[in-house]
């Protein structure tokens, strides 16, 4: 019990707040490889910067492999993807259909965490390996903008964000039939260039220097009869980020992220002929972020609410059924009206195969969404669709 506590709060106390959205199209395992296509059309398409978005598309591979050195465990994920978005005339002619693209690699997270001095106290060490995608141009960062929009909920949000380290630590505790461990780690990013657009006079590099980020965990795993119930909560605080054109000085884009707490809750049940069954409820509070003068910027605070219920009917082995249904809140930033900062609210259903063999574990899913998308500017519906299939290993390798 503890050392699965201990790994969730390792996990976050390296990656920040999610681990990404990758992580969850991979069962827990050893290994793992998954292929999942998402798509979204909305009845009415949402004004944008770019054009006016109507559908979007994104296709991706992520990967995690899992092993141990000694006492030490190793983590290495990442993925790659190919995103495009559709933008399409307005009714009065004005605008262009078009279709633009982004595609590459994500960057490489590896993570260590191993014992010091005894097992109940962890070091975590995360590296950011900076092989993902950068340099973008106008339209592959037109496509980014929307495909990485926390509304539409894809695969892939992001590509590249630099090379950057994250040190650690997490304490357990255990009783009979419970685990606490709370867990502390510090994030620090070297600077990079997103965006590199084509000039006539030459290239105009964006370049991002982050901040440090500080994260706090802490987490309670406990039995309930013959299921399980874990508590997690993580804080988020972080210092300025810069950004800067290339050989300029204006600071004003300068700004400082406001610190963001998350508490989300799982609960694994023991039901008769069910395979695996659980809750999972997440709430996260985003507050309001400072500009270069150190104001803070109002409308930037959010509140996300999220949650899923669902399992797998069949034995230990063999297939099994998927079934389940999420929910989603975000009240949105009104700061922008931008898709990054859209009100959202959306439900889903989701049905899929699963075949548990001795040693690997094989799905098949597929899941639907509708949901609401308000800008401030515009509020539409949107359908939405997800394929996914996998192949993992059916044991943690830690």
């Amino acid at each position: 019990m503890t050392r699965r506590l201990t790994y969730l709060i390792a996990t976050l106390a390296v990656c920040g707040t999610t681990a990404g959205a990758q992580e969850s199209l991979l069962p827990a395992g050893g290994w793992g490889v998954a292929t999942a296509i998402s798509a979204w059309h909305f009845s009415t398409p949402i004004p944008q910067a770019a054009g006016r978005v109507a559908n979007v598309v994104e296709a991706a591979v992520p990967f995690r492999m899992r092993g141990t050195v000694g006492r030490w465990s190793v983590d290495l994920s990442g993925a790659g993807a190919v995103g495009a978005v559709h933008f399409s005339a307005g009714d009065d002619g004005q605008g262009e259909d078009r279709a633009v693209t982004i595609a590459g690699p994500t960057d490489v997270k590896l993570r260590l965490t191993g014992p010091l001095f005894s097992d109940a106290l962890q070091l975590t060490a995360g590296f950011n390996l900076p092989v993902g995608k950068t340099g973008l141009d106008a339209d592959e960062t037109s496509a980014l903008q929307v495909v990485g929009a926390p509304a539409l909920r894809m695969p892939i949000g992001a590509f590249g964000t630099g090379a950057g380290m994250t040190l650690g630590f997490v304490r357990a505790f255990e009783g009979e039939d419970w685990a606490i461990a709370l867990g502390a780690s510090a994030e620090q990013r070297t600077e990079y260039s997103p965006i590199a657009l084509a000039l006539s006079t030459g290239r105009s590099e964006t370049k991002v220097t982050p901040g440090t980020a500080i994260h706090v965990t802490a987490g309670l795993d406990r039995a309930l009869g013959e299921g399980r119930w874990s508590l997690l909560f993580v804080g988020d605080v972080f210092s300025e980020d810069q950004v800067r054109l290339a050989d300029a000085a204006d600071a004003s884009n300068d700004y400082t992220l406001g610190p963001q707490f998350t508490l989300s809750s799982q609960m694994d049940f023991g039901a008769s002929g069910w395979r695996a069954a659980g809750l999972n409820i997440a709430a996260r509070l985003r507050s309001e972020f400072t500009d270069a003068t150190g104001a803070k910027v109002s409308g930037s605070s959010g509140t996300y609410l999220e949650g899923s219920l669902g399992g797998v009917r069949g034995g230990t082995t063999g297939m099994g059924f998927i079934i389940g249904a999420d929910a989603r809140w975000h009240s949105g930033l009104t700061f922008t009206d931008a898709l990054v900062g859209a009100a959202v609210t959306a439900a889903g259903v989701t049905i899929g195969l699963e075949r548990a063999g001795t040693s690997t574990l094989t799905r098949f899913t597929i899941n639907g969404q509708y949901g609401t998308f308000d800008t401030g500017v515009t509020s539409t519906t949107g359908f939405g669709a997800t394929i996914g299939f996998s192949v993992s290993s059916r044991r943690e390798a830690r």
